[in-house]
């Protein structure tokens, strides 16, 4: 994918200031993340173990396109068939415990046709995996409080601190995108 803007770039130093830093040799991780809109709502996901909400999404198979792991993710996780409509931007993030450099891609999407069931894995059904629709100003609420808890230190989850840090400036975006 070319020509994507990439929004921001994340450090260990940026999420977990006081977490000590050494070299790491990075694997890249692709992401695909979406903004699924049906009406005036957009989708969240969030677990029973920590109510901790993101945008829908999650790895690109190797060999996979990523507009297709997009909509293969949005599926699984939220039970509907999308269409991707334009494409958000990239934020990367390094994430040293896990020795992990993660591109993350983010489209806009929109709902087509019936809401069906959601597609878990063992683990995401264990951990009581959930669609919350909420209006863009309640997503982006949602959003920022979860920031600023990662922010005061509050969210000790070291991959979900990154992703809450990632969907908050997701949606940012795309709110910015509407209001141009």
């Amino acid at each position: 994918m070319e020509n994507i803007k990439i929004l921001k770039t994340y450090y260990q130093k940026d999420i977990f200031p006081n977490m000590e830093v050494v070299g790491v040799e990075f694997k890249k991780r692709i992401i695909g993340k979406s903004v699924i809109r049906d009406g005036d709502k957009i989708a969240l996901v969030g677990t029973t173990v920590n109510y901790i909400y993101t945008l829908p999404g999650g790895g690109v198979n190797e060999g996979e396109d990523i507009s297709t792991g997009i909509i293969r993710e949005a599926k699984e996780e939220t039970g509907c068939t999308v269409v991707l409509t334009e494409m958000l931007g990239v934020i990367e993030d390094y994430r040293n415990r896990d020795k992990k450099h993660c591109i993350s891609y983010c489209a806009i999407t929109n709902v087509v046709g019936e809401k069906g069931a959601l597609e878990l894995t063992s683990e995401e059904e264990k951990n009581g995996l959930h669609v919350k629709w909420l209006t863009k100003e309640e997503a982006l609420c949602v959003l920022e409080n979860e920031y600023k808890n990662v922010l005061k230190g509050e969210i000790n989850y070291y991959n979900t601190a990154y992703n809450i840090v990632r969907d908050y400036e997701f949606i940012k975006e795309y709110i910015d995108k509407l209001e141009k």
